[in-house]
């Protein structure tokens, strides 16, 4: 049996995603209903948070890593130039 390995940022970028699609989903899907209950709108108001928030932290998420690939690149750039 093969076992593979995870990052946590896989998993952590994997279950933000997930939520933030659901979210959306049902803000969507609430939306679109031709009338709401008190107890809808309060979910449509939660999801639609929910989906906004997730949306932020997948962009924070991203800018992370580019900001870890970058200096990783750059660091192996200097090792290179002090190498040769």
């Amino acid at each position: 049996m093969k076992t593979s390995k995870v990052s946590a940022f896989q998993l952590v970028f994997s279950t933000v995603l997930s939520l933030t699609i659901l979210s959306g989903g049902t803000s969507l899907w609430l939306a679109s209903q031709p009338k709401l209950s008190e107890y809808q709108v309060r979910v449509l108001e939660n999801s639609t948070a929910t989906w906004q928030t997730g949306v932020g932290a997948i962009f924070g998420l991203l800018g992370s890593k580019a900001t870890d690939l970058l200096e990783a690149e750059e660091e192996e750039e200097e090792q290179e130039n002090t190498s040769s």
